[in-house]
C-alpha cells in the first residue's frame, strides 16, 4: 500500500498509485518520494527529491527541489531540478533539466541541459547542451552544444554540426550517423563520415565542429538531414514495441540505420 505522507511519499513494489504526487500544503514541498521495484504512478511526480527503482514508472513529468535519481525506471514525460540528475539503464520520453546531469545508458526522447553534463553510452535524440562543462562518451545525439570545457570520446551525431565555444577535447573522431552514401572530402565510402580537429571553424563569434565545408553534394545531404529529422521524430513518437516493452539502444539505432557497434548495449 502506498505511503502519500506530510514527510515521505513511498510507492510500495509492484503497487500502482491512481493519481499524481504533488504537494497541496506547504509542509509536503520538500516531501521526498520513492518508487520501488516495478511500482507504477498514474500521474506527474514532485518532491523534495525522487528515487525511482528498476523497473518503476512514471506516467507523467517528474519535478524536484532537491534532486532526481533514476535505477531502471521509465519517466514518460519531463524531467527536471533546479539540483542533481543522477540516472542510469533509465529511459525518459522528454526533456531532461538539471544544474548537474550525469546519465548511463540511458535513452532520452528529447534534450538534455544543464551546467554540468556527462552522458555514457547514451542515445539523445535531441540536443545535449551544458553552460560549463560537457562530456560525452560512447552515446549518440541528434547534436551537442557546449559554451565551457568539451570532452568528446566516440560520439556520434546525427546533425553534422556542434556548437563547442569552450576548450575542446577530441579524444576520437566524431561521427555522422545516418547520412547515408555521400561525397566528404577526406573520407572514404566504407565507414561513417568522422569530423576532427581540422573540421573545427570561428564564425561570428561562435565555435563549430562541422562538415559543411567538407562536403561536395550539400544538396544531397540537405535533403538527407530532412529525412533523418522525420525519422528522430518517429522515433521519439514511437519507443515501443509491439509488446509494450522499451525500445533498446539497438532498436534506436537500427531505426536511424547507425551502426550499433558504435554505442555498447
Amino acid at each position: 500500500m502506498a505511503h502519500i505522507e506530510q514527510t515521505r511519499a513511498v510507492v510500495e513494489a509492484e503497487e500502482t498509485y491512481d493519481g499524481r504526487i504533488i504537494p497541496v500544503e506547504q509542509a509536503e514541498i520538500d516531501r521526498p518520494v520513492r518508487l520501488r521495484s516495478d511500482a507504477t504512478v498514474a500521474g506527474s511526480v514532485y518532491g523534495g527529491t525522487v528515487e525511482a527503482d528498476p523497473g518503476a514508472t512514471v506516467e507523467g513529468s517528474v519535478m524536484a527541489g532537491d534532486g532526481v535519481e533514476l535505477d531502471g525506471a521509465h519517466v514518460t514525460g519531463e524531467l527536471g531540478t533546479p539540483a542533481a540528475v543522477t540516472a542510469s539503464d533509465a529511459r525518459v520520453d522528454g526533456t531532461v533539466t538539471g544544474k548537474r546531469v550525469r546519465l548511463t545508458n540511458c535513452v532520452v526522447r528529447g534534450n538534455v541541459v544543464g551546467s554540468q553534463v556527462i552522458l555514457e553510452d547514451c542515445v539523445v535524440l535531441g540536443i545535449a547542451t551544458a553552460s560549463r562543462a560537457l562530456t560525452v562518451r560512447d552515446s549518440l545525439c541528434y547534436t551537442v552544444r557546449a559554451e565551457g570545457e568539451a570532452v568528446l570520446e566516440d560520439l556520434t551525431l546525427v546533425l553534422p554540426q556542434a556548437i563547442l565555444n569552450g576548450s575542446i577535447e577530441l579524444e576520437s573522431p566524431v561521427a555522422v550517423a545516418g547520412l547515408g552514401s555521400m561525397d566528404v572530402e577526406r573520407d572514404d565510402d566504407e565507414r561513417l563520415p568522422e569530423m576532427d580537429a581540422d573540421d573545427l571553424y570561428d564564425q561570428d563569434g561562435a565555435t563549430y565542429l562541422t562538415l559543411a565545408p567538407r562536403v561536395l553534394n550539400l544538396e544531397k545531404i540537405t535533403d538527407r538531414l530532412s529525412e533523418l529529422e522525420d525519422a528522430v521524430m518517429t522515433a521519439v513518437d514511437d519507443t515501443s514495441d509491439s509488446d509494450g516493452t522499451d525500445m533498446s539502444v539497438d532498436d534506436v539505432l537500427e531505426l536511424l540505420d547507425v551502426d550499433s557497434d558504435r554505442i555498447p548495449s
